[in-house]
């Protein structure tokens, strides 16, 4: 079936990848309850939940690198299956074996086939007719989640700590195998499928620069805004509510990239983004209040999933062959992963300024590398 051919079941083709998408990235969803679930239940430390975040996100790097061989080789409904099950099999062991080493290989599995499907969910929305909005719809679709996800994580935790949360992850991942019939056979054909000459032009590798460093910011941001709003005195109802309200303005922010498209310069959007972030990080700064936290968590949310879209429509306008979004996510993974692992061996004992700094420096930096692209494309 042709994805760019009007058909009446495109509504449900958009809305089931949308959905799969979600499941793929439900633990980064709702990473910041995670992280306490690892810390309350299984004793973990700031460094070693860095390490858990790390390692759960360099699986999805490197599934996100060997996708580029098989994504438009392998039967969908196949590959989607397959990724399910993986997922679903690492998150069920981890309710059995939480020594501190076996957990974190088995989320870093979690990670790879959590990955595997993310990278496939992205070609297929970029497969279809209009690209920027679909990769809007699914970005609201997450934000959806990570509000019930984070809403229902105290008392989640409370009733089974963190293998409430991994039982979860099964739930949904034996939901999403229900899906996977909804999905074409294969999508476009693109020539020259297993090489990667098309992503060594400068305006492709500054897309996915740009990628790497705003998931450097966002892997820091989930994995220790929980803790920092600990460490300022706010407790912890009142951090799952703040983060709860500031997912909700994600969707606003979704929703509204989703609207605009092309309305709206990606490079504007992107600014605008990038500017409500790093505000938004530096309200963490030092001690701060519930209000304080609520407003950061709007702020950030909000600007995280406006550009998002935008983000994958750039890799896409840089590199129109589609290699470039089946390989953004291992720079965004990888980018999420070096954030943790970097913030988790240089932070002092009860000080996360720090953080702040890799926060603020990295999303600039993501910002300058979308600009050079699209300055790049022009030239």
């Amino acid at each position: 079936m042709s994805l760019k051919a009007p058909a009446p079941n495109a509504a449900i083709l958009i809305s089931a990848t949308s959905a799969l998408n979600v499941v793929a990235v439900a633990t980064f969803l709702i990473l910041p309850t995670f992280v306490l679930g690892a810390q309350q239940s299984l004793q973990f430390s700031d460094r070693d939940v860095g390490i858990l975040s790390a390692l759960n996100m360099a699986g999805g790097m490197l599934s996100a690198v060997l996708a580029k061989y098989w994504v438009r080789r392998l039967p969908w409904p196949t590959a989607t299956r397959s990724a399910l099950a993986g997922l679903i099999t690492a998150n069920a062991l981890s309710l059995h074996f939480h020594g501190l080493w076996l957990f974190l290989a088995l989320q870093c599995a979690a990670g790879f086939f959590g990955g595997s499907l993310y990278s496939l969910t992205l070609i297929i929305l970029s497969d279809t007719e209009h690209p920027d909005r679909n990769f809007g719809f699914a970005v609201a679709a997450q934000v959806v989640f990570q509000v019930a996800g984070l809403l229902a994580g105290p008392a989640l935790l409370h009733a089974g700590g963190i293998n409430a949360l991994l039982l979860g992850f099964v739930v949904v991942g034996v939901a999403g195998l229900m899906l996977a019939q909804f999905l074409p056979e294969k999508g476009r054909p693109v020539p020259g499928t297993t090489g990667f000459k098309s992503l060594l032009r400068v305006p492709a590798l500054l897309a996915l620069g740009g990628c790497f460093f705003f998931l450097f910011n966002a892997g820091c941001y989930w994995t220790y805004v929980e803790v920092i709003a600990q460490h300022a005195g706010v407790g912890n109802e009142q951090i799952a509510i703040g983060l709860a309200v500031g997912a909700s303005a994600g969707l606003l922010g979704a929703l509204l990239a989703s609207w605009c498209g092309t309305r709206v310069h990606r490079n504007w959007a992107l600014a605008v983004g990038t500017i409500l972030i790093v505000v938004a990080v530096l309200l963490l700064r030092g001690k701060f209040d519930a209000t304080v936290f609520t407003a950061s968590a709007l702020l950030y949310n909000f600007a995280w999933n406006y550009s998002l879209p935008y983000q994958y429509g750039a890799v896409n306008a840089a590199d129109a062959t589609g290699h470039g979004v089946a390989l953004a996510p291992a720079f965004h993974t990888a980018g999420g992963a070096a954030g943790p692992a970097i913030a988790a061996f240089v932070l002092t004992p009860h000080s996360y300024s720090i953080v702040i700094v890799l926060m603020s420096t990295s999303v600039t930096l993501s910002l300058a590398a979308f600009v050079g692209s699209s300055a790049a494309r022009r030239a």
